[in-house]
């Protein structure tokens, strides 16, 4: 427990300086998402690829969506913020369709609280149809996690890291599509 607690501790740090805000050269997206109060990287960061299995059972690896706008999304199905944004996460999906845009959903079984079960019945009861992966190994988590949830990655279609978001919020404001466009073209 001591040593989970140590390297949370030292994640949140990590996490501190890579996102720190003074003299970081954003582009012209990332300047809107930062003042929709995304956290942007101090400097050009390569996101770190992984695999899991979406809900059908389907393998997904993060570098098979280069050329697309990703939106990372960690969430659970017991998260009250996690539940109201997802409706939104859905209409963005919906209204992104045929471009270079995805969602990358993740849920990650811990139980009992969260289950494979939990998750795949929530997604069908919700009808949710944007992608969905079972992070059962806790790989995604571990690597993207920050320690709240929900937490939101955007990788850009190059693979780098664009912004970060801790918390919820409505994805489907013009604004915010507006600005994931202007990043696809």
């Amino acid at each position: 427990m001591k040593k989970l607690t140590i390297i949370i501790i030292m994640l949140i740090l990590f996490t501190a300086v890579i996102f720190a805000q003074e003299d970081v050269q954003m582009s012209a997206a990332q300047q809107k998402l930062y003042q929709l109060g995304f956290d942007i990287p101090k400097a050009a960061l390569e996101s770190v690829d992984f695999t899991a299995p979406d809900i059908t059972g389907d393998e997904v690896s993060l570098s098979s969506l280069k050329g697309k706008l990703v939106m990372l999304n960690l969430w659970a199905t017991w998260c009250p913020p996690c539940q109201k944004e997802m409706p939104s996460m859905q209409r963005l999906s919906e209204k992104m369709k045929g471009k270079n845009f995805t969602i990358l959903a993740v849920g990650t079984p811990s139980p009992p609280r969260e289950t494979k079960d939990k998750i795949l019945s929530y997604i069908k009861r919700n009808k949710y149809t944007f992608p969905v992966l079972v992070d059962e190994s806790q790989q995604v988590y571990g690597i993207y996690g920050s320690g709240s949830i929900p937490t939101t990655w955007l990788i850009g279609p190059d693979g780098i890291i664009l912004a970060r978001l801790v918390g919820a919020r409505e994805w489907d404001s013009d604004e915010i599509i507006e600005i994931f466009n202007s990043i696809i073209e």
